[in-house]
């Protein structure tokens, strides 16, 4: 548990309830390692701290809210960071604020109380998950590092043009741009989910989670671990 989250336990002056099974909890990237096996096959994995429990902030009803659904909250922060009207909307779930809110759809209405804490019980070795975060910004980038164009050649009579994209085909007609033109732009700083990654190994007393291969994000990036929707 982190810091602040410690704090914040303090000033409400209990902690929340726990155990609530849902097949989606949040965590943060803490950066990339190998893991070897007994037959000495090397395994690339993420390492994603589940430290932070993931609180449930609100419960939406088919009749209350025309719909089902649970708002849930990751990383709790101190009561001076947070705003008047955080604090009034989170005080039911024992905390000011949170630095990740969220909504998760449910088929059916949660028997679930504001403040639980959601379990990771559906991460066991060789699950398989979806996981989403924020990728990487860029800055805005030129059409070769952003959509991997070759550019022009060094030579024959080209000058300051050797990685500007040419003619993009638009005269009189249609006097437009056509949408989705690959063009230069603003790159990463997207939300991207990576799929059916498989769960190499989950240790429970730490709260450490290593699945194989990369997530997307940059190390401390707050992500979001989700039963497989194709091969949960």
């Amino acid at each position: 548990m982190s810091k602040e989250a410690k704090a914040v336990e303090e000033q409400s002056g209990a902690a929340a309830p726990t155990g609530f099974p849902l097949d989606c909890v949040y965590g943060v990237k803490a950066g990339m390692t190998r893991v070897f096996r007994e037959s000495g096959e090397s395994i690339p994995v993420t390492v994603l701290d589940l430290s932070d429990d993931t609180i449930v902030t609100q419960v939406k009803t088919q009749e209350k809210d025309g719909y089902s659904a649970l708002q849930l909250g990751f990383r709790a922060k101190k009561q001076q960071k947070a705003k008047k009207a955080e604090i009034g909307h989170f005080k039911k779930a024992k905390a000011p604020a949170f630095y990740a809110v969220a909504e998760r759809r449910l088929d059916k209405d949660a028997q679930v109380e504001t403040g639980a804490s959601v379990n990771a019980e559906f991460l066991s070795e060789g699950a398989v998950v979806d996981v989403r975060s924020k990728t990487k910004g860029k800055g805005f980038q030129g059409v070769m590092k952003r959509w991997n164009f070759s550019g022009a050649p060094a030579t024959h009579g080209h000058s300051l043009s050797h990685r500007v994209p040419g003619s993009i085909g638009m005269c009189t007609s249609p006097a437009r741009v056509s949408p989705g033109k690959k063009l230069p732009g603003q790159m990463g700083a997207k939300f991207q989910t990576t799929q059916n990654l498989k769960v190499v190994e989950f240790d429970q007393e730490n709260k450490l989670l290593l699945v194989r291969g990369a997530v997307p994000g940059g190390k401390n990036a707050v992500v979001r671990i989700t039963k497989s929707k194709k091969k949960g």
